[in-house]
C-alpha cells in the first residue's frame, strides 16, 4: 500500500465516512482533507504501513470483542504519516473472538464455530496487528496527577507482567450479571461466551441423552426475556423439537416484568410472541428468582437446581413465594461492564497494582468524553459494553452495534490524537434491532416509521397481504406510525444474515462465512429436493 505525506489525514477502508455514520458538515470537512491528501500524495509517495521501526508509538487495545478488534483492525488500515505507524497490541483473555449475536446458532447447528468464534491468529494474520493472550488486572499511568493523566503506562497481567502503552483503548466488554442473587454465579449457566455455549450445549446433550425415549422428564428456564433471552429460548426448544423425545422437555422462559422485550417495537415483540408460541415455549411473566440452590438430583444431573421465586408485583413479595425444579438454567438477565469488580490502586507489588485508575459511574463504566477518551486521561479511549460517554446521546446500548460503530471512532480519534489533530465527536446512528426466532425465522425492527395515512392505506391495498406474505409487518395492532415496519419469518432471517456478514471483522472471514453459508444452503436445498420424489409418490 502507498501513504500520503506526513500531515495528510487517514483513509480508512469502509470508514466512518464510507458508512455514512458522520454528520453531513463532518463528511465535507473529511472529504476536502481527503482530496488535499490526494493532491500531495502526487507530489510525494513513501512506504505505506510498513511493520512499526524502533520507536514508533506503541498502541494497546485491551479487550477483543467487538470494540476491541475492530479498532484495532481499523487502526492497521489507517495511512500513517511517515514514522507515525504504531505498533498495535492486542490483549485478550480468550483465542478467540465471538460474534456474540451468531452465538445461538452453535446450538442449532445454524453456524460452526469457526463461523461464530474464529481465533484471533486467523483474523489478525493478514494484518501488523500484535496479539497477547492474557487476562489483565488493571492499568498504571506513569503520571497520574489530580486523577488524571497526559502520557503513556502500562497494562498490569494477571501474571504479574506488564505491556507499555503509549495510548491505551479501553474495550473489556460486558460480563454476565447475578445481581447478587444467592447461587447465581455458582449454579446457573450464562450465555456470554463461547465457552458459555460449549456449557449449554454440554448441558442439552446430557438431557437429550436422558429424556431420547420418552422415559423422562426435564425442565429447562431461561431467566431473562431480553433479547438475548427470546433468542437462546427459540434456539434451544428449536433444538429438542428436532430430537427424540425432545417433546418431554419444558422450555420456560422467565422474566420479573409484565411482557417480554420490554421497551421494544410492539411489531418485533409481537413476532416474537408468536414464535415461542408455535415453539412450544412458556412464558412466565412477573416472576422472579430470590435464590438457586443445588438440586438432590444433581448427582445424575449435574446441572438440576431448585429455584426459589417470588411476584416481582406482589405487595408482599413473601406471601407469593414458590419453589420450581429446573434441570438447566441459562441466565441471561443482564449484563455488567467488567471493570466492575476492578479496583483503582497503585501498590509496589504485581499481585497488588489491579485495578483501572479511570473515573466510573456507580455501574462500573469508564466515564468518557463525547470523543470516546476516558475524562481526564488524553492517551485513553474507551469503548463499547464497558463505557458511557458524557454526550447529550446519554447511555447507549450495550450493543455489538454500537461497539461497532465507536470502533471506527476510535481508531480515528487515535490516529488523530497521535497526529495531533482535533477529535470527531461520536454519533450514534441506530440502524434497527435484529433477532434470530430459530434456523428460518427472524425478527428485525426497521429504524422507519410510515406516516399514519400512507401505512394504512398500504395495508388496506392489495399490497397489504403481499407485503404480509413476504414477512413484511406494517406496525402492530393497526398502528404503522408509531410501531414502524417489522420485517418477519425467513425475510428477516435472510436480512439479519446479510447484515453480520457484512459486519464481519475482516474480508477473509466474510468470506469463510459466505461460503460455509453458501454450502449450508445448498445441502438444505438438496434436502428438500431429495424429500419431493417420496412426497409425490404418497
Amino acid at each position: 500500500m502507498l501513504a500520503r505525506s506526513a500531515g495528510c489525514s487517514p483513509i480508512l477502508r469502509g470508514s466512518v465516512q464510507a458508512r455514512g455514520i458522520l454528520q453531513p458538515g463532518q463528511q465535507r470537512g473529511l472529504q476536502q482533507q481527503v482530496q488535499q491528501s490526494r493532491m500531495l500524495s502526487q507530489t510525494r509517495v513513501t512506504a505505506q504501513n510498513e511493520p512499526a521501526g524502533p520507536g514508533a508509538p506503541r498502541v494497546v487495545v485491551i479487550g477483543g470483542g467487538f470494540g476491541g478488534l475492530y479498532t484495532a483492525v481499523r487502526l492497521s488500515e489507517l495511512f500513517w504519516p511517515r514514522n507515525k505507524m504504531p505498533q498495535v497490541t492486542l490483549v485478550d483473555q480468550s483465542e478467540r473472538f465471538v460474534f456474540k449475536p451468531l452465538l445461538y446458532e452453535l446450538l442449532t447447528g445454524g453456524a460452526d464455530e469457526n463461523e461464530v468464534a474464529p481465533s484471533f491468529l486467523q483474523l489478525l494474520a493478514p494484518y501488523p496487528v500484535r496479539y497477547i493472550q492474557a487476562k489483565v488486572s488493571g492499568a498504571e499511568p506513569e503520571e497520574l496527577q489530580d486523577g488524571g493523566s497526559s502520557s503513556g503506562g502500562r497494562v498490569i497481567l494477571d501474571d504479574g507482567t506488564d505491556v507499555e502503552y503509549d495510548w491505551l483503548v479501553v474495550a473489556l466488554g460486558s460480563q454476565a450479571n447475578d445481581r447478587g442473587i444467592p447461587g447465581v454465579k455458582e449454579l446457573a449457566v450464562p450465555f456470554n461466551t463461547f465457552e458459555d455455549a460449549q456449557r449449554t450445549v454440554a448441558a442439552l446433550e446430557d438431557i437429550e441423552t436422558r429424556t431420547a425415549y420418552g422415559s423422562e422428564a426435564a425442565n429447562i428456564t431461561i431467566v431473562g426475556a431480553g433479547y438475548s433471552g427470546v433468542e437462546l429460548a427459540a434456539s434451544v426448544s428449536e433444538r429438542l423439537r428436532s430430537k427424540p423425545g425432545g417433546s418431554s422437555v419444558r422450555v420456560q422462559l422467565l422474566t420479573p416484568g409484565q411482557d417480554i422485550l420490554e421497551g421494544s417495537p410492539a411489531g418485533q415483540r409481537e413476532t416474537a410472541m408468536q414464535a415461542l408460541s408455535s415453539l412450544g415455549v412458556e412464558i412466565i411473566t412477573g416472576m422472579r428468582v430470590r435464590s438457586l440452590e443445588r438440586s438432590a438430583d444433581a448427582t445424575s444431573t449435574p446441572t438440576a437446581v431448585t429455584m426459589n421465586l417470588e411476584r416481582s408485583q406482589a405487595e408482599d413479595p413473601s406471601s407469593s413465594r414458590e419453589s420450581r425444579a429446573a434441570d438447566l438454567v441459562l441466565w441471561t438477565a443482564g449484563n455488567a461492564p467488567s471493570t466492575k469488580d476492578l479496583q483503582p490502586g497503585a501498590l509496589p507489588t504485581p499481585q497488588q497494582r489491579k485495578g483501572f485508575p479511570f473515573p466510573t459511574n456507580e455501574r462500573g463504566s469508564v466515564l468518557t468524553e463525547p470523543s470516546l477518551r476516558v475524562r481526564k486521561h488524553s492517551n485513553v479511549f474507551a469503548l463499547g459494553d464497558v463505557s458511557v460517554s458524557g454526550s447529550e446521546e446519554g447511555a447507549l446500548p450495550a450493543t455489538a452495534q454500537v461497539a461497532f460503530q465507536q470502533a471506527d471512532y476510535a481508531a480515528w480519534n487515535v490516529w488523530a490524537s497521535i497526529n495531533g489533530r482535533p477529535l470527531l465527536p461520536f454519533r450514534y446512528q441506530h440502524l434497527g434491532n435484529m433477532m434470530g426466532l430459530g434456523a428460518v425465522n427472524g425478527a428485525v425492527a426497521l429504524p422507519v416509521s410510515l406516516p399514519g395515512q400512507i401505512g394504512s392505506s398500504l395495508q388496506s391495498s392489495p399490497l397489504g397481504p403481499l407485503l404480509s406474505g413476504l414477512g413484511v409487518k406494517l406496525g402492530a395492532g393497526g398502528n404503522p406510525e408509531a410501531d414502524g415496519i417489522t420485517l418477519e419469518g425467513p425475510l428477516a432471517a435472510a436480512a439479519r444474515r446479510a447484515a453480520y456478514l457484512y459486519r464481519q471483522p475482516t474480508n477473509e472471514q466474510r468470506m469463510s462465512v459466505a461460503a460455509g453459508w453458501l454450502n449450508q444452503a445448498s445441502n438444505l436445498a438438496s434436502s428438500l429436493l431429495g424429500q419431493l420424489p417420496s412426497q409425490q409418490a404418497r
